[in-house]
Order: structure tokens, then sequence, then C-alpha cells
């Protein structure tokens, strides 16, 4: 491809309601993240389980670190997501049978071990519940804090796109172009990380493909059914594709249904009708080749990903010069989508990295 597409961000669902304006402060504890395990580590079991502490640090320099320190390779490291760099997070960490105790560890002081046990099984991507945030905004006129009563209740009511966020497409929006040069070429070796890659960006591509077809659908109106489209059941992953849009209406009204957009692969539940033909329009746009069709199809399963996001437990306050705004959102929803809902405008820091 001799001119590679820029990463689509999508447009605010929101975008009649005016934002707070503002942006994320520029202090590491503007923005804080804490998991929500899926289960606490039991007591005993071969895997050491440690509650973690990283500021400043991004997701795959804490999995190297923590690796070098404990004595273990990286590929058993085990986490069940991947935290902001910009900002304080915790979460927990496995590590394999042999690996040193964490008070033998050598941290870098923006690294610390705040609770360490024992498990049966190495924790895996998508073993959480989902992650607490608390991001403070700054720089928020007067008139900010009418502005977010209203996008309070309207995205508890309606939600946010579930868009991945620009922190998917790497420093200057580079990752997109080379994923697709990667995968073109047929996936050439990379080096020492070759595995983080491999999973990366294959990974970008599918983030690039939802983002897209999520704005063709959200545009049609998310409160109404599109026949062929696949819904996912609420409290559920399982998933149907909708014969009867007008039967399944009630449902959707009910919240009983979600709308689901493509994260492509050879598994991935098919769309029929009118959403096949908006899917089969993102690849058309894209004019990806067979080459990196047939590689990506080799490297991922395929799944659905939720259009819409409603956050729990949002609250927004008053502080001091700004806003505190505090939620929490299912696994792989981006806090920062939420921000740009609110504040009118994509995060500075997220443009920067």
């Amino acid at each position: 491809m001799s001119s590679p597409p820029s990463p689509h961000l999508g447009p605010r669902l929101h975008a009649t309601l005016p934002g707070t304006g503002g942006q994320i402060g520029p202090q590491l504890t503007d923005f804080e993240v804490e998991e929500l395990p899926a289960y606490l580590p039991s007591g005993e079991g071969e895997h050491l389980y440690v509650f973690v502490e990283k500021r400043g640090v991004a997701a795959g320099d804490l999995l190297r670190i923590v690796a070098r320190a404990a004595g273990v390779p990286e590929r058993d490291v085990g986490s069940a997501g991947m935290k902001d760099k910009h900002g304080v997070t915790r979460q927990w960490l496995s590590l394999p049978r042999g690996a040193r105790p964490p008070q033998d560890w050598a941290l870098p002081p923006e690294l610390s071990v705040l609770q360490s046990s024992r498990h049966g099984n190495k924790l895996r991507t998508g073993h959480l519940r989902g992650n607490r945030f608390r991001v403070r905004l700054t720089g928020v006129p007067a008139e900010g804090v009418a502005a977010a009563q209203r996008l309070v209740e309207a995205l508890r009511t309606t939600g946010f796109a579930n868009y991945f966020g620009a922190q998917r497409f790497g420093r200057g929006a580079e990752n997109l172009a080379r994923a697709i040069d990667w995968l073109e070429r047929g996936m050439p070796p990379l080096g020492p990380r070759t595995r983080f890659f491999r999973k990366l960006y294959p990974s970008v591509l599918q983030a690039e493909v939802f983002n897209r077809y999520a704005t063709r659908r959200l545009a049609l109106d998310p409160t109404r059914l599109l026949s062929g489209e696949v819904v996912r059941l609420e409290g559920a992953g399982s998933s149907f594709v909708v014969e009867d849009a007008a039967r399944e209406q009630p449902r959707l009204d009910a919240r009983d249904l979600h709308l689901t957009g493509p994260m492509p692969g050879p598994r991935m539940k098919a769309a029929q009708g009118a959403a096949l033909e908006l899917e089969r329009a993102v690849l058309a746009e894209l004019a990806l080749s067979d080459a990196v069709l047939e590689a990506l199809y080799s490297l991922v399963d395929g799944t659905r990903r939720d259009l819409l996001v409603r956050p729990v437990e949002l609250e927004v306050q008053p502080s001091g010069a700004g806003l505190e705004v505090r939620f929490c959102l299912p696994p792989g929803a981006y806090a920062t989508q939420l921000i740009a809902e609110l504040t009118g405008s994509l995060p500075e820091r997220e443009l920067r990295d």
C-alpha cells in the first residue's frame, strides 16, 4: 500500500452537548487506574501473584522490568490487561514457579509491590472485571461545571462510543502504517520483542476496522436495530444475528441486547444483510490487500466488541480550578474516550503519545 490510512479515532457521540473544556492534568496523579480483578489470589498455588503500582511506566516496560527482577522469562509473566503509561496504575501480575520473592527484587523507584500472594493458575488477558479511574481535569472554565452535569446524565443513559483510543495506534499514530506494512511483507522477524509485535500489530488493524465501523453504525441511530447485525446478550458473552429487527427492538430498548462491531478474524461471528454491507464498506475503504488479510487471519481468532459503553459509578465533582471525574469501565474500554466526551476534545496527552 503506497499511502497507508491514518487512524480513525471517531467523533463524540454527544457532539450536540457542549463539553466542559479543560484537559487531563499534567501530574501523574491526575490520572489513576486500579484494576478490578475477576478473582483474588487464593493464597495457595505455584504461581506468585503481585499487586504492583507503576508511575509513568509503559505496560511493556513493566513486564520486562518485573521479569528481570524476578529472574523469569518475560513471556511467563501474566497480566489481565495493559495499563496507561502516563498515570499512576495498580494491577495484578503473576509469575511462574521459581520466581524470586518480591523482597529480593531490585526495582526502579517508579515501581513498587503493594501486595503479594499465590494462586493456582497464571493470570491471563481478560481476567478482570474492569478498571476504576480517578481523573482530574484542569483548565476548566466556570461554565464547564454545568456542562458536566448534562453530560453525566447523557453518559449514564446512553453511554459513549467504545472506540479504541489513540494509545492503540502508538506515538505519532504510526502503528497502523507499521502494522499494514509488516503484515503485507509476510510478518518478517522483528527481533527480541517479536512476540509482543505479533500480538500488537494485528490488534492495531482490528482496532482500525472496528473504529471505522462504529462511526458508520452509530451515525445510523444506535437506538434502532439494524437487520443482520450481531448483538450481545446482557450479562453474557454469547451473541446472535438479528433476523427480525422489529421483534428484537424491545430487548434493545430494555438494554437486554448490546450492539457490536467487527474485530476481524476467522472465528468472528459474521453479520448479515445491511450490517454486513457496512462491514464490507469499511474494508473497501481501507483497501487492504489479500496478503494483509491472510496474514491477519493467521494470527487472530477474531471477535465482536460492544459499540457503546455505559460507565458505572460515574461522578463529577469540582476540584480546585478543575473537575475530578470518578468512574468504572469494563475491560478494554478507554477512559480517554469518556474524557473526550466530557471535555469536548481529544485529550492532549493522548495526541502526544
